[in-house]
């Protein structure tokens, strides 16, 4: 298809599709834009609001969409230029692209200074935008939560000859990336369905080249690789133009400076920039390609380079330079950088783009390997433990031991979020957060793997480094995930935490045993004792996992047996290991081996306390099926079957706990009114409405139960 054909071919889909969704091409034009920009990576869970106002003097304050990009600390505003002209070719103009960006300028403007209200009715709904956008900027850099700006224009126009650089200078202090999608724009994205290459100079930064020195690793690697010195101030330059899109093959999110490397970093920015190439451990990072100087002294251009090691330090010293930190200046800091060279053609096969991501990914798992970064970090993005996240917001687990409400085990897909989601909460709102997601129901995945691997009975896995435990779960999780997704699903969390409750609750009572002596082995007598038991219930029988997740403790029929097996366990370790390193043993094959063929009887308590194993395969069809449902949630005949009660009330207590931002909650009220109307949601907003939905219980809304019909 030529980008003729496809402009034509662009406009009339959009003409249809505004016509059959009794809106406008515009409209559809934004909506599918953003979609596409989300698809690829380029946005964040944009939000649709148009807005048009004259403010003092006839200014124009206007923009379409907004977004908080929060790997950036930057607010985003979008705004159209649309021409529904199909035979003739427009073009977007430099004077045009200023003209749009003074518009959204002129709306934070106003917002920081509290005017929007005099504009407008009190009604239109971006006086509350407005009163969102004044407390996130805050009343200085050190307060604020927004520390660059965004601004994208989308545009069905060519973009003019004329245009040159569409770079543009700080607006109140901080950094704005200007990002132009036009015809030509969308159509190479049409063509490639993948994001844009960064690629630079770095004379573009005011920086003559990066000192090098090129490691002699022998031929058929495939691959360069580089020692070099990087100035601190280039790259916080280049990260303050390119943000997040730099690590994109980076594990580890940046985390803020509140944190203990961060705070470190920080102040080796502040008071010893002279040391910080000898403090640091520098930066990893991963390129296509690089071009050297004439002389071949120094790198001088980069093309997509990734930082795969190291954005806490990037990010540290973009934010120093934001807020103005850096007092003794940068001018003598310097980062250690190593460098590694891929040597990609631009024109690859899907098998080598493939082969390429893989060895990246690679290169990152070793290159973190060596840092606070365990091998479940590079798991957090599998399907599962998104599922499992969202679970964990929404099974909320039953009062016990006197208290009013209900809980959450809060399920860490990623390191520290538990700390993070406090992180901008006042005091009174901290306490309510650890009152409903109280710190010993917090479940890291490696914990999960542990207590799981555990009942799976793999306890020599168990016992072994977290990292190798952690890849038999991998495994494990992978299998059941590609064969039997459904069965990730309410009653597996709930049996997930039972695993954690029964490992944690036996490890507890090991260490409080009279015959465990001081400094024993109880990493090793629990994990062994769990899978023993495990081996030894009949197969028509199984533990009453719903009695354990309703007491949230270890039953006494249980908690017995468990206790009467641990001390067989303790002696079987101590006699195996003859004298050596329990802990050495326990991690043979062997050893687990023969403990299966070690005798023991059951009481008749712990056997009568058992249900049928029919009963927990019911419970776990049932919830498979509940599953399904949730999961074609997006499904626009499901959404619209739930019908506007539904609908109303999931608007109305969403709304009333605050949770969600102010275009959200317009669009869950609009979804109400489409259900009254008996209107069916387009694909793109059912997919809007799954993010909305998916936000909401990871704050720990519950949805409320479907109507009897749907179940």
């Amino acid at each position: 298809m030529t980008i003729e054909e496809f402009r034509k071919q662009y406009i009339d889909d959009l003409r249809f599709d505004a016509e059959h969704e009794g809106t406008d091409p515009e409209t559809q034009f934004i909506e599918q834009s953003l979609e596409q920009l989300v698809d690829i990576g380029e946005l964040n869970d944009p939000m649709p609001m148009s807005v048009e106002i004259r403010g003092r003097r006839g200014r124009l304050m206007a923009f379409d969409a907004y977004a908080y990009d929060e790997a950036d600390s930057a607010l985003c505003l979008i705004a159209s230029d649309f021409s529904n002209e199909r035979e003739e070719v427009e073009t977007l103009t430099n004077s045009r692209i200023n003209e749009i960006v003074s518009h959204m300028e002129n709306f934070i403007e106003e917002c920081c200074e509290g005017n929007i209200s005099d504009y407008c009715d009190d009604s239109d709904q971006a006086i509350i935008l407005a009163k969102e956008f004044k407390k996130k900027i805050g009343k200085s850099m050190l307060e604020s939560e927004i520390l660059r700006f965004k601004f994208v224009i989308l545009s069905n126009k060519i973009l003019s000859k004329q245009v040159k650089n569409v770079q543009k200078d700080d607006f109140m202090e901080r950094p704005v990336d200007l990002n132009v999608w036009t015809l030509e724009r969308f159509f190479q994205t049409f063509e490639t369905n993948s994001s844009e290459i960064i690629e630079f100079d770095t004379a573009d930064f005011d920086c003559d080249g990066i000192q090098y020195l090129k490691a002699d690793i022998g031929e058929g690697n495939g691959y360069d690789a580089y020692m070099g010195i990087v100035p601190g101030k280039f790259l916080a330059d280049v990260y303050l133009k390119y943000g997040s899109k730099l690590l994109q093959g980076n594990v580890r999110a940046f985390l803020s400076v509140r944190g203990k490397v961060n705070k470190g970093i920080r102040e080796t920015i502040m008071n010893h920039p002279d040391n910080f190439f000898t403090y640091n451990n520098g930066i990893a990072i991963v390129a296509r390609s690089v071009s050297f100087s004439e002389d071949g002294t120094k790198i001088v251009h980069f093309k997509d380079p990734q930082i795969i090691n190291g954005g806490q330090t990037t990010a540290s010293l973009a934010n120093a330079v934001i807020k103005k930190e850096a007092k003794n200046g940068m001018d003598k800091l310097f980062v250690p950088m190593k460098l590694t060279v891929l040597n990609v053609e631009d024109d690859m096969s899907e098998e080598e783009v493939e082969k390429y991501n893989s060895i990246t990914r690679r290169i990152s798992e070793c290159a973190n390997s060596q840092n606070a970064v365990s091998a479940a970090d590079f798991f957090s993005n599998h399907p599962f433990h998104v599922m499992m996240e969202k679970l964990s917001r929404k099974v909320m687990a039953p009062p016990v031991n006197g208290n009013p409400f209900q809980t959450i085990w809060f399920y860490e897909r990623s390191r520290g979020k538990w700390e993070q989601e406090q992180m901008k909460l006042t005091p009174a709102q901290r306490k309510v957060f650890c009152e409903k997601n109280p710190k010993r129901q917090v479940i890291k995945k490696e914990k999960l793997a542990k207590c799981l691997n555990t009942i799976y009975m793999h306890p020599n896995d168990v016992c072994k480094s977290s990292a190798i435990n952690f890849s038999t779960f991998a495994n494990t999780i992978d299998d059941m995930y590609d064969n039997n997704r459904d069965s990730i699903n309410d009653a597996f969390f709930k049996k997930g935490v039972c695993s954690v409750i029964i490992f944690d609750s036996l490890d507890t009572l090991i260490g409080k045993a009279e015959w465990y002596p001081k400094g024993g082995n109880k990493a090793q007598i629990t994990p062994y004792t769990i899978s023993k038991l495990m081996t030894l219930i009949p197969k028509d029988k199984d533990i009453d996992w719903q009695l354990v997740w309703q007491k949230q403790q270890l039953y006494p029929a249980l908690a017995n047996e468990l206790m009467r097996l641990a001390y067989q366990t303790h002696k079987f370790l101590m006699k195996i290991a003859n004298g050596g390193i329990v802990r050495t043993i326990s991690r043979t094959l062997n050893t687990w081996n023969q403990f299966k063929d070690y005798k023991f009887e059951l009481s008749e308590e712990f056997l009568a306390s058992l249900i049928s194993k029919q009963d927990t395969k019911d419970i776990e069809r049932a919830a498979k099926k509940e599953h399904r449902f949730n999961m074609d949630i997006d499904n626009e005949v499901e959404i619209f079957k739930l019908g506007f009660n539904y609908w109303n009330r999931v608007y109305t207590e969403i709304n009333k706990e605050g949770i969600l931002s102010y275009g959200d909650i317009s669009f869950l009220k609009n979804v109400a009114e489409y259900a009254k109307k008996y209107k069916l949601l387009s694909k793109a907003q059912c997919k809007r409405l799954g993010r909305i939905i998916e936000k909401a219980e990871d704050k720990g809304y519950i949805m409320p139960e479907k109507p009897e019909e749907h179940k």
